[in-house]
This record gives C-alpha cells, structure tokens and sequence, in this order.
C-alpha cells in the first residue's frame, strides 16, 4: 500500500483519561492545614499521552486514529466529545461494557510545574486481544503513548505492534513515561529494535540507561536498536542522535502557565514534520515549538491549534542560548 492511499496518517496507541485540572495550587496544599482551598480554575477535558498526541497531530492537519480502550458512560462519552472537537478517528476505539475510566486530578503549580493524582480504572489497560494487527499497514505512522503505560501490552503486544507497523511501512514512534508500575528499566528491549524514533524525557532515558549524559544516553538507546533518539530536555530544549546526526535544539524564552501534556505535543509536533519529509533539524525546532506553546495556556492538548499558529510562534519567540558542545 503506497504512502498516497494509507487511511490513517498517524495511529496512536495508549493512554485514554479525563484529566480534572486544578490551577494555582500552592506546593504545601495539603499540608497548610486549611479546609479550603482556592483554585484559579478547575477544568475538565480528555487527557493521557495518546489523546494529548492524536489531538495536537489532527489539529497540525493529520487523519489520525486513536486506539485504546474507553468506556460507555458519561465519561467516555464526554472525552468522545473531546475527540471529535479534535477531529480525531474514533473508529479503532475499544469500548467494552465493564471499562471503567481513569481519572486524573492534574494539579497545576504557580510555576507551571505538575503534580498527578491518578484514580483506578481501565482505560489504559489495552489488551494485546483488543488489537487487529492488519490495521497498522494503514497507517504511515504509529506513535505509542507511552510505554510504561500500555497496560499488558508493554509486556505482551507492543513488540508485536511495531513489527507489524515496521511491516506495513510506518514510521514506528515511542514515547515513554514514568515507571510507576516498576516494570523495570530493561522492559522493553526486545521492542527497541522496531523503533525508528525513541523520545523519552531526560528522567525516563537516565532510568532506563543508567547514564546521565546526553550523548551517552542515546548511544545507549541506539546500542539496544532504536534507529534516532530524540531526549526531551524540558527547559533546556532537546538533544538528538542517531547514526549520522548529532545535534541540540535550544528551548524558547517563555514562562510556562502550564506544562501538562507539552512532552506529548513536542511527539505529535515532531512526528507531523517528519510525515511532511522533513529534515530532523527542521522537526526538532517545530517540535520543540509546539511543546512550549502548549505551555501558554491550560491543559493537555488545548493550546496549540494549527500549523500556522506554530509556525507564527516560532517567528515571533526569542530563543534561550546555551552553549554546550
């Protein structure tokens, strides 16, 4: 199947939520003693990696799919609203009747900085049953949003996904996040292989290495099979390797309102560039764009709303200079 006729631009594996966000929270909230406390906002939308990645790849002007799981009540059915504001392909979407929804209190600091507060539920609990693997040779590119939040398909399925993607001719794309169920830092080695773009944020790339330094953290990755490294530096900007390449992207002089779901648009924003061919300077500085415009206003997936608006970002930002080697 050729590039031209693939249904889906982009598919995104993963992380379903509502996010219940909480603005301006000061850091010793729980512990102030008082009964009450203002918030600035409180906000409800969908949320998690691979809503947040779909959402910023639609709205950059991709036919993007999402698949995981999702359930038939009124949370579903709210986060299904989010999703076709979006413009987002609900067709591989799973929604069993006894899925019950995560829910996520996001709890947003005066610096932007967050805090999670993560409910039970089932939405990111995908199965490697749920998945038709002839899917992925319709799409161009597979993002998983993100490992270590898969559900049993970190353990059984992510592997077998990416080959089929790799198969099928998509660019295969990981995104990781913490390792709250303790899975361990080798989890996915036999996956690495089957990645064409690995983009951890600093913290998870050091857990999962052992090293601290960039370079040597993505020589790492690139030992164990992953074929680029792009490491999400926060607010020192982001640092790719890969074979030929190597190379910083300096961060944009910005004051961040709200940093929640930025690591999950620089993936999206980077993945619309490289299905536009092109070059990994150019992805990398539009991604590095569209994470910190996110940070201007509130929420996962909110804020960046088009190519141009990036685009006009970009022009209009001042750059932070670091001088590194």
């Amino acid at each position: 199947m050729s590039e031209q006729t693939k249904k889906y631009d982009a598919i995104c594996i993963g992380q379903i939520v509502q996010d219940i966000l909480v603005t301006n929270i000061p850091e010793d909230a729980l512990t102030c003693g008082e009964p009450t406390i203002d918030a600035d906002q409180i906000l409800m939308a969908g949320g998690g990696d691979a809503i947040n990645e779909a959402a910023t790849l639609s709205r950059l002007g991709n036919n993007v799919a999402l698949l995981g799981r999702l359930d038939q009540g009124d949370v579903g059915n709210m986060i299904c609203g989010d999703l076709d504001r979006c413009g987002i392909n609900k067709d591989l979407l799973i929604r069993p009747e006894d899925c019950q929804s995560v829910s996520v209190i996001v709890v947003v600091k005066p610096n932007g900085e967050h805090s999670f507060f993560l409910g039970k539920g089932e939405n990111d609990a995908l199965q490697r049953a749920d998945i038709d693997l002839s899917v992925f040779r319709e799409a161009r590119a597979v993002l998983a949003g993100s490992l270590y939040i898969l559900g049993e398909l970190d353990t059984n399925g992510i592997v077998e996904i990416f080959r089929a993607a790799k198969e099928g001719g998509a660019i295969t794309v990981a995104d990781m996040t913490y390792d709250s169920k303790k899975l361990g830092p080798h989890a996915f080695d036999d996956l690495y292989p089957y990645v064409d773009y690995c983009m951890p944020s600093y913290e998870e790339a050091s857990y999962v290495t052992g090293e601290t330094e960039p370079d040597a953290i993505a020589d790492a990755f690139l030992n164990m099979g992953a074929k680029h490294v792009l490491i999400k530096l926060g607010g020192e900007g982001c640092f790719f390797k890969d074979a030929q390449k190597r190379f910083y992207t300096d961060p944009f002089k910005i004051t961040p309102v709200d940093t929640t779901g930025c690591g999950d648009n620089f993936v999206a924003a980077f993945t619309h560039c490289l299905l536009k061919g092109l070059s990994v300077e150019e992805c990398a500085e539009f991604a590095s764009a569209a994470g910190a415009l996110n940070s201007q206003g509130l929420g996962a997936h909110m804020t960046v709303m088009s190519e141009e608006q990036v685009l006009e970002f970009m022009k209009n930002t001042p750059k932070v200079e670091f001088h590194r080697n």
